[in-house]
């Protein structure tokens, strides 16, 4: 006792160490029956969400609960006020911080499964397309709201913040005009849904691409020649857009070639077909079109209308008709003529005697 009377001004730092070694092992132990919680909802539960949330909050969780435990252990430090305010303040954005990347990994997660594996959303839901903006908007909220709550620890006016910055972004919003009207496009894109994660689309300008991702500013299209091609979302807006998705995949072909004169139009517009519902690529509920077209100098000129089942295998389906066309018109004896340009040459006119 009197080893202890003798070492009276020691007691608080040795109660701050005892309530920090508790809380320590507070967290361990939490740690621990989360960890046995989640290998028994691995076994007992159908899907992966609560395996996946429960192993993402197990570290944030334990580092709250130390943290939590070392303001605690503060309390008993023999510490001035500047100084105790100044390490509350410290842990208190920590703990923010914890609780912070707690709920980005959580809402991430959750994101993920309902967008993936909670059988209520349809194969082409917003949810599916739209995931990445989704993710990008929650997480700035998530930290804006933690920024709030820090500055309103730290004695921050946050509404008058808020009207200094207001009168601030005006400025900036007139700087930023494009960035910000990409970014309302990309929300218009969302809500229209001209197109989706997937589809064809040609440009007004003519190139061709299937979209491989929506962002907030810029759409990327993956082009016909494998590169990528970035659009700003606002002329998506702006600008026509042919969608080759949309109602089906099958698109409209077009074959032209010539016969000879003389040859049996309709047996030759039956064989063309023919010939196109005899390949495969071709979409046999839609049948294809012969037609007369033109009258040419050396030939008939004849036109077949097709659709091809897939707009990725158009140029298969094109090849595959020529192909039997080409056949099939040789068996039958019909001419696909090639042009022919006849020379007459006369005699030089002879030359006039000379005068006596």
């Amino acid at each position: 006792m009197e080893i202890l009377r003798g070492h009276a001004e020691q007691h608080p730092i040795l109660a701050s160490l005892a309530i920090l070694l508790l809380s320590y092992l507070a967290a361990r132990l939490v740690s621990f029956l989360m960890g046995r919680l989640l290998t028994r909802a691995a076994t007992r539960t159908s899907t992966s969400l609560d395996d996946r949330l429960l192993q993402a909050l197990q570290r944030p969780v334990t580092y709250v609960l130390f943290v939590a435990g070392a303001r605690l252990a503060m309390e008993w430090l023999p510490l001035n006020e500047r100084w105790a305010g100044r390490a509350n303040r410290g842990l208190f954005i920590l703990t923010v911080a914890l609780l912070t990347l707690a709920a980005i990994r959580a809402y991430a997660i959750l994101l993920h499964w309902y967008a993936t594996e909670s059988g209520r959303v349809a194969e082409d839901g917003p949810a599916r397309e739209f995931r990445p903006l989704f993710s990008k908007l929650g997480n700035v909220v998530i930290v804006l709201m933690a920024l709030v709550t820090v500055l309103q620890n730290l004695g921050v006016n946050v509404e008058s913040l808020v009207l200094s910055l207001g009168v601030g972004s005006l400025a900036v919003g007139l700087a930023a005009k494009d960035t910000l009207a990409n970014m309302f496009a990309g929300f218009t894109i969302m809500l229209d849904r001209p197109f989706r994660l997937g589809d064809r689309i040609q440009l007004s300008s003519g190139e061709v691409g299937d979209v491989e991702a929506i962002g907030m500013r810029v759409t990327r299209l993956r082009t016909l020649d494998d590169t990528v091609l970035v659009v700003p979302n606002s002329m998506l807006v702006q600008d026509r857009i042919v969608n080759r998705n949309r109602p089906t995949r099958h698109i409209t072909t077009r074959l032209d070639v010539g016969v000879a004169y003389g040859t049996n139009l309709t047996r030759a517009k039956a064989v063309l077909v023919e010939s196109a519902l005899a390949s495969p690529y071709v979409e046999p509920e839609r049948p294809p079109v012969a037609l007369v077209t033109q009258f040419a100098e050396s030939s008939v000129s004849l036109r077949l209308v097709f659709w091809a089942k897939d707009y990725a295998e158009q140029g298969l389906a094109l090849s595959s008709v020529h192909e039997e066309v080409y056949r099939r018109f040789a068996a039958e004896g019909i001419e696909i003529p090639f042009p022919v340009r006849r020379v007459i040459q006369s005699a030089a006119p002879e030359a006039a005697a000379p005068e006596a």
